[in-house]
C-alpha cells in the first residue's frame, strides 16, 4: 500500500505541477539595434609624367609708337571770328586750343570773340600740343 500511496502522491504532484504551469508561454523576442560609425582615412600618392610641351608662340613685338601727327598752325588769322578758327583748328586735328583774352576776361562763347593772333603762327606743331589763340571782344 505504501507503494500505491507513493505513486498516487507522485501522480498528484505531477498533475498539480502541470496544472500550475498552465500552457507553455512564448519566450519574448528581444531586439537590439546597434549603430556603428566608421571613419576611413585614405592616403594616395600619384606620379605624374608630363608630356613634352610645344614651345610657346612668341608674339611679335609691339610696333614703335608712331611719331605724333603734326599740322601747320594757320597764319594770318587776325580779325576772324574765334569760333571759325576753332572749327579750322579742329579740322586740322589740334586737340587742345587755349583762348586768352586780351582784356583778362574769361572766354566762354567763342562766337562773341575776335582773333587778334596765334602763337607760333605758320609753324608745324604736334596736334596733341596746345595752340594758344589770343582774342578780344
Amino acid at each position: 500500500m505504501k507503494i500505491i500511496a507513493t505513486l498516487a502522491s507522485g501522480a498528484l504532484l505531477c498533475f498539480a505541477l502541470s496544472s500550475c504551469a498552465g500552457s507553455p508561454q512564448a519566450v519574448p523576442t528581444v531586439t537590439h539595434t546597434v549603430t556603428q560609425t566608421a571613419t576611413v582615412t585614405v592616403t594616395a600618392t600619384a606620379t605624374i609624367t608630363a608630356e613634352p610641351v610645344a614651345p610657346a608662340i612668341v608674339a611679335a613685338p609691339a610696333p614703335a609708337p608712331a611719331a605724333p601727327a603734326t599740322a601747320v598752325i594757320p597764319a594770318n588769322v587776325a580779325g576772324i571770328n574765334a569760333e571759325a578758327l576753332d572749327d579750322e583748328l579742329s579740322a586740322l586735328g589740334f586737340k587742345k586750343v587755349v583762348y586768352n583774352s586780351d582784356t583778362g576776361k574769361t572766354v566762354l562763347l567763342l562766337s562773341n570773340w575776335t582773333v587778334t593772333g596765334v602763337d607760333n603762327a605758320g609753324a608745324e606743331q604736334a596736334v596733341d600740343k596746345a595752340v594758344v589763340v589770343h582774342v578780344t571782344k
